[in-house]
């Protein structure tokens, strides 16, 4: 009867300090250690293979810890943006315009939020979304009709209504000219 008692206190305290370290909340630079850790090789990786999924999504879900532990910290919005890039690349494309937004709505400030809108309209074509694309790109020339990228964007707007085969023509067409 002892030594049952003692298996059963062992496992208690197995299953007790497995369960404490899994609710374990990584500090600032933890996180910022693990993120670098996966990010540098996945990143280089990815130029030449399609991203590895489970580290792929390791790195999104570092991305949002951090952000969601961390907001102030400067460094949240671009790995909220580095988070949606990513999660394109696994093809997760909801989970991309979430993160999009999240950016372009707590980070106004952010210094690339133009890429934010732009990239999420692009994605968004890309992945056959074509009303999506169309209201990201608006938004892009709503809040920066002046950029350098704003004429292209009105140029690409209408062609979003074009199957694939009228694109193409129209595409020979404009080489043509």
């Amino acid at each position: 009867m002892k030594k049952i008692s003692l298996i059963i206190c062992a496992i208690a305290l197995v299953a007790a300090v497995g369960c404490k370290q899994k609710n374990h909340k990584m500090s600032h630079d933890e996180l910022r250690a693990a993120i670098d850790s996966i990010e540098k090789p996945l990143m280089s990786a990815a130029q030449f293979q399609p991203i590895d999924t489970v580290k792929g999504r390791n790195l999104v879900d570092l991305y949002v810890e951090f952000a969601d532990n961390y907001s102030d910290d400067t460094i949240a919005a671009t790995y909220l943006h580095r988070a949606a890039q990513v999660c394109n690349g696994l093809d997760c494309i909801d989970e991309m315009v979430t993160y999009y937004d999240r950016v372009i709505d707590e980070y106004p400030e952010y210094r690339h939020l133009d890429e934010c809108y732009y990239e999420k309209g692009i994605y968004l074509d890309n992945a056959g979304r074509k009303d999506a694309a169309r209201d990201a790109y608006q938004q892009f020339l709503d809040n920066y009709p002046n950029h350098f990228l704003a004429e292209d964007i009105r140029k690409a707007i209408p062609l979003l209504d074009l199957s694939d085969e009228l694109l193409i023509k129209h595409l020979q067409q404009q080489e043509k000219k």
